[in-house]
């Protein structure tokens, strides 16, 4: 059944915003043009108000689903729509009652005196649009949840679409672009470390297209992808702070050593 999209009418403030500075009016003008859009069903300008790493992220789920058959044709913004209108990914149910600053990203604070961190602005090409990435990662986890775990006798046939381990607060996704090959270990250790540690994918693999973020403290880690094929791809001393890193593994990547 289609759920009723929750978005407010209007942008419930205390004060009428005064006293508010022109970057917190900027938000909040963004975000009232935001939930015009969408309960308008305006997709096109909904999608100009979201950030460049949102679309990003928009257009490679929208791959993974019409892989597993849904038929989106490869479009973040139709999966954009379907998104909006038949879940909760832009319900903002919370009296919002100012908005602040961390790390140069902006926040939305709740009636009960919290960062509703799940939707965060960002400042592109002189304008603040909201970065839906965390709140993509926890819908994305939200519908995993349950999946059944994969033996270890199936490992060679069952390609998860996509997976999500840690409990960091910093994201280092990887999505599998090699050509017929798949991913068949994660590795991920600090750089200062002696060991490469647990196998992040455990019984599981990435498939073609596949997707897997990995959610780590900041940190200096070095990253080793092992193929089917026993190949290695490895980066070394990535930098990993909350802009996280996205890394499409192709041919190009691999070791020069294999």
């Amino acid at each position: 059944m289609k759920k009723e999209l929750i978005i407010p009418a209007l942008f419930m403030l205390i004060l009428a915003c005064i006293g508010w500075s022109s970057d917190q009016k900027e938000v909040l003008e963004s975000y009232n043009a935001l939930m015009s859009d969408a309960s308008e069903e305006n997709w096109n300008s909904l999608s100009r108000g979201l950030s460049d790493e949102t679309l990003e992220l928009l257009d490679e789920m929208a791959v993974l689903y019409t892989d597993a058959g849904v038929p989106f044709d490869n479009q973040g913004k139709e999966l954009l729509a379907s998104l909006v209108s038949d879940t909760d990914l832009l319900a903002f149910s919370e009296t919002v009652i100012s908005i602040e600053f961390r790390n140069d990203k902006a926040y939305l604070l709740s009636g009960q005196g919290n960062l509703i961190t799940s939707y965060q602005f960002v400042r592109q090409n002189q304008r603040w649009k909201l970065n839906l990435v965390p709140r993509l990662n926890e819908f994305l986890n939200e519908i995993m949840e349950g999946a059944p775990e994969v033996s270890s006798t199936s490992r060679e046939s069952t390609e998860p679409t996509y997976i999500s381990a840690g409990t960091g607060t910093c994201e280092f996704s990887i999505r599998n672009n090699l050509e017929h090959l798949s991913i068949w270990n994660v590795y991920c250790s600090a750089s200062n470390s002696d060991s490469w540690g647990e196998d992040w994918l455990g019984s599981s693999i990435l498939g073609t297209s596949a997707a897997m973020t990995i959610w780590l403290e900041e940190g200096v880690y070095d990253i080793r992808l092992v193929d089917s094929e026993e190949n290695t791809y490895t980066l070394w001393q990535v930098e990993l702070n909350d802009q996280g890193i996205f890394w499409r593994v192709t041919e190009q990547d691999r070791d020069e050593s294999n």
